[in-house]
């Protein structure tokens, strides 16, 4: 069991450092006004929890032109579709202070100029884990996603407009037994709310949390 643990954290850290390079190289490649890279690893923890999930982890690698993201995660429910949501507080000054960072709650305060963003979706397979990775560019609100409890959120999606000065959390969200209906599947692995209903809820499970 400690071999796989080690060799799946060997493996994240490969794959991060391996993306990482190719991000700067990309980003030497634009024009001055990129700026220099920063990049930030996290851990991932059970949501809403301090929890860390094993063998599991993410990056982001921001420019002042974009931000490219990966996470590998484990411990996941199998057999089941996730998503991953990327959440989005270009202004996380404006977060309630009186909370230890931003939370999804801060989505509903405009001066936080929020998003949340589809990332990404899986069947869960045997070995419990996912992984994702996407990239950002200024303004690109592609997938976003309104919460109707926070109606404040900006509509359309602002998507990343503070590139190094934003948090960036990722959400992985379950959405019950893969479905044998071939639109159903398409919905649980595609939309927020995809095969939620009362025999098959849907919740967050996992988070990691990057902040500036």
């Amino acid at each position: 069991m400690r071999k796989n643990w080690v060799r799946n954290l060997r493996n994240f850290l490969t794959l991060a450092a391996m993306t990482t390079a190719v991000f700067i190289y990309a980003a030497d490649a634009q024009s001055e006004r990129s700026g220099n890279v920063k990049t930030s690893i996290a851990k991932v923890t059970a949501f809403g929890t301090s929890t860390v999930i094993p063998a599991a982890g993410s990056t982001v690698t921001r420019n002042n032109a974009a931000a490219y993201w990966n996470i590998s995660t484990s411990s996941l429910p199998q057999g089941e579709v996730v998503t991953l949501w990327v959440a989005i507080f270009n202004y996380p000054f404006y977060c309630d202070q009186t909370a230890p960072g931003c939370e999804p709650s801060d989505l509903n305060n405009p001066m936080v100029d929020g998003s949340l963003q589809y990332g990404g979706g899986a069947v869960v397979g045997a070995n419990g884990r996912a992984d994702f990775s996407g990239y950002l560019a200024v303004g690109d609100n592609t997938g976003f996603f309104i919460l109707p409890p926070f109606p404040n959120m900006p509509n359309p999606a602002p998507g990343l407009v503070n590139t190094k000065g934003a948090d960036i959390h990722f959400v992985i969200r379950k959405h019950g037994q893969a479905s044998s209906d071939p639109a159903t599947l398409q919905a649980q692995l595609s939309s927020f709310t995809g095969g939620c209903n009362i025999a098959n809820s849907c919740a967050n499970i996992q988070a990691s949390v990057h902040e500036p």
